[in-house]
């Protein structure tokens, strides 16, 4: 408003709490200057702010400004400027513990901020600890006392996370208190033992380290050490890795000492606690100055923390010493619901989330989280990120977006360090009102061979009015085609009702292919449209220098080939290799190629081997071979002496000969059952051949004819 003055009362602000059928002027006590901006306390609605040219102006109380002085200078140190606008920002941080802040922009002279009148103390938690100083009586050196146990409270206005619980010299602890918040006035506790290293007077601090003002909250502990005892264990608490259920941790000794100038004599040592047993003992029956040693392992049946003790029996007394280790269970990975079913949904929007819930209920993280749907009609937004802590859930938000008409359905994979979860998604999308083409906006073809058609995809075209539709055209751009007799689509499609078409991708060269389909009708938002996409697949396959090569059966025949495509093309190459001769072999290296270059490729050809493993060579001249060294020594007998010799001289011939492999192809196995005498497998047939590699991708295959000549 403008200024006041010269016998006119300008009112500055107003005030209504009937959505503006009345006012009522709330100016009061503001000075006769130009009022620029008003603003509501977010935390307090009897609080307002007011922009002037002379300052900014705050009451508590509105509801008394019509009869009363109630405004009042708000902040110091505004410079002296018009203030022309207001913003209140409730949980920016004021710098001083509270959130809160009123924002002030001045004609010419910057942005300036105090905090609202409302600025609030954010909830922080509070520690408690009781007993504040715990008292040990007497402990002897080397021994440990009975726990004291101290109550750590949480007295404040939010959760405590307990860090750290640090203990001094002489002192030992197990708690309960870290890994997991403690919610407002709950409770955790430390055990706190007396473990005196020294005679005298022993004292420390026990500092518990949190998200508290200061960062820590301590208390006292106080004890008294006695002379050391003839026997000592050492350590007297001897503290166990966590280790999982069932397994075994590394071996820990407590070694016995005798501090004494005698023979001590050790009457048992023994265990209390199932979790615990002696690995190795190299004590006696009598230990003299000096020490021996326990091991002692951890084999944790039940997840927490699991304690024992080691007792020595000796002439002296008994001594003990505490064994503590953490179970810790593995990690789980419990999903649910296995199923969710959105109800129908219209195909240009998102349904509200639905939630899937993954719990862990182990002692360890559960780590490598993934999620994944399968179809373009669900989406899912992943809350857990890729690892969830002990004792924890999270949750996967997911969403019915649908694209198309009809039920749709998909599949959301959720996997983990130890497997993948499926949950199984449906839904049903709809038209719009209106006239609309599904699938929504886009139709995606798969990859297809240049030359090829690909599966067709309907498209449906919706009437959701009450006047029939009159349908004065359907068109298509690209390498797109609607199937002969596909189409329910006539001169009109009644009110109400719809109708369909299939349309196929039929790529004329390779790399991306885009095109649209249009339907022109009587519709006020006529014409309809839909993009059409689709990547065309094209490659060459050529030799690249030899193509007829002269072999001996058992060598091998090496063609290399060209494989090559537009750097735009995608996808993936196989290859074949057909029309070898029996006994061989074809590999193409590598076996496949990803498209989009130009790659060299072999085709490799081994004659001379068999499909199957042979079981020997043929054993055919082997009788007649038995059959002279049987008969040999009669003829000696029927042979006059004077040729015997003779005959003689020449069968130690031959049976040499057989011996050495030259007589009728005679194997002699080896331990090992191999022959290297032996030949090498079976023969290729001499011939010619025609080699036929082929390369295949999204339906198109190229080939090529290599000629294979075995001698």
């Amino acid at each position: 408003m403008g200024f006041a003055g010269n016998g006119i009362n300008a009112a500055h602000l107003y005030r209504s709490i009937d959505a503006g059928a009345h006012w009522s002027n709330i100016s009061s006590n503001l000075p006769d200057a130009p009022a620029n901006s008003v603003v509501v306390d977010p935390n307090d609605a009897n609080t307002l702010y007011v922009a002037m040219d002379t300052g900014v102006y705050v009451t508590t109380e509105v509801t008394t400004c019509t009869t009363a002085n109630c405004w009042s200078v708000y902040g110091t140190n505004l410079p002296n400027a018009p203030v022309v606008e207001l913003a209140a920002a409730p949980a920016m941080a004021t710098g001083d513990g509270r959130t809160g802040e009123l924002r002030a922009a001045t004609y010419g002279r910057g942005l300036w901020q105090i905090p609202l009148v409302t600025a609030a103390t954010a909830a922080q938690p509070t520690i408690s600890l009781n007993p504040p100083s715990p008292t040990y009586h007497a402990q002897s050196i080397g021994t440990a006392s009975a726990t004291q146990t101290i109550t750590v409270t949480n007295t404040g206005l939010a959760p405590l996370t307990v860090s750290q619980v640090a203990v001094p010299v002489d002192f030992n602890e197990t708690d309960n208190c870290k890994g997991a918040p403690i919610a407002i006035n709950l409770t955790c506790a430390i055990q706190v033992r007396f473990l005196p290293t020294a005679t005298g007077s022993r004292s420390g601090i026990l500092t518990v380290y949190g998200n508290v003002a200061g960062g820590q909250a301590t208390v006292t502990l106080s004890g008294t050490g006695l002379a050391a005892a003839a026997i000592v264990l050492d350590p007297v608490v001897l503290t166990f890795p966590s280790t999982p259920l069932n397994a075994t941790s590394p071996v820990q000794n407590i070694t016995i000492s005798n501090t004494s100038n005698a023979a001590v004599g050790l009457q048992g040592t023994i265990i209390t606690g199932g979790d615990y047993r002696i690995t190795v003992n190299t004590c006696g029956p009598s230990l003299g100055p000096g020490g021996c040693t326990v091991g002692i392992a951890f084999t944790p049946t039940a997840s927490g923390t699991r304690s024992g003790t080691l007792t020595v029996t000796d002439d002296v007394g008994t001594q003990t010493a505490s064994l503590i280790g953490v179970g810790t269970s593995p990690a789980t990975d419990a999903l649910s619901p296995l199923s969710l079913a959105f109800g129908v949904q219209q195909i240009d929007s998102a349904s509200p989330a639905q939630q899937i819930t993954l719990s862990n209920t182990g002692d360890l993280p559960l780590t490598l989280i993934a999620a994944q749907i399968t179809s373009g009609d669900f989406t899912v937004v992943n809350a857990c990120g890729n690892s969830l802590n002990p004792h924890s859930t999270c949750s996967m938000n997911v969403s019915f977006a649908p694209k198309n008409i009809g039920p749709l359905s998909g599949v959301l994979s959720v996997s983990d360090q130890y497997r993948t979860q499926t949950v199984a998604l449906n839904g049903i999308g709809v038209a719009p009102p209106g006239v609309s083409l599904a699938p929504f906006s886009t139709v995606a073809f798969p990859a297809t061979g240049v030359g090829l058609q690909s599966a067709p995809q309907t498209v449906t075209l919706t009437n959701n009015v009450d006047v029939p539709l009159s349908i004065q055209g359907i068109s298509l751009t690209g390498d797109y085609v609607i199937l002969p007799n596909s189409s329910t689509c006539g001169a009109s499609v009644a009110a109400n009702t719809a109708c369909v078409l299939q349309v196929a991708f039929a790529p004329t060269v390779g790399g991306p292919r885009s095109g649209s389909l249009t339907v022109t009708d009587s519709a006020g938002n006529s014409p309809q449209k839909l993009s059409l996409t689709g990547p065309g697949v094209d490659f060459t396959l050529t030799t690249n220098g030899i193509t007829s090569i002269s072999i001996t059966s058992g060598q091998n025949a090496v063609f290399p080939l060209l494989l090559s495509s537009s750097s735009n093309v995608s996808g993936t190459v196989t290859f074949t290799c057909t029309g070898i001769p029996a006994n061989s072999t074809c590999n193409v290296t590598p076996s496949s190629i990803p498209l989009g270059s130009t790659t060299t490729v072999s085709v490799t050809v081994l004659t001379g081997v068999a499909a199957a493993s042979s079981s020997g060579r043929s054993s055919t001249s082997r009788p007649s071979t038995l059959l002279f060294a049987t008969l040999f020594p009669f003829v000696l007998l029927v042979l006059r002496p004077a040729r015997r010799s003779n005959v003689a001289g020449f069968a130690l011939l031959c049976l040499l000969l057989v011996a050495s492999g030259c007589g009728a192809g005679r194997e002699i196995p080896l331990t090992s059952g191999s022959n290297p005498g032996a030949p090498s497998g079976p023969v290729t047939t001499a011939g010619t051949y025609t080699v036929v590699a082929g390369a295949t991708s999204a339906g198109l295959t190229r080939s090529v004819n290599l000629t294979l000549i075995v001698q």
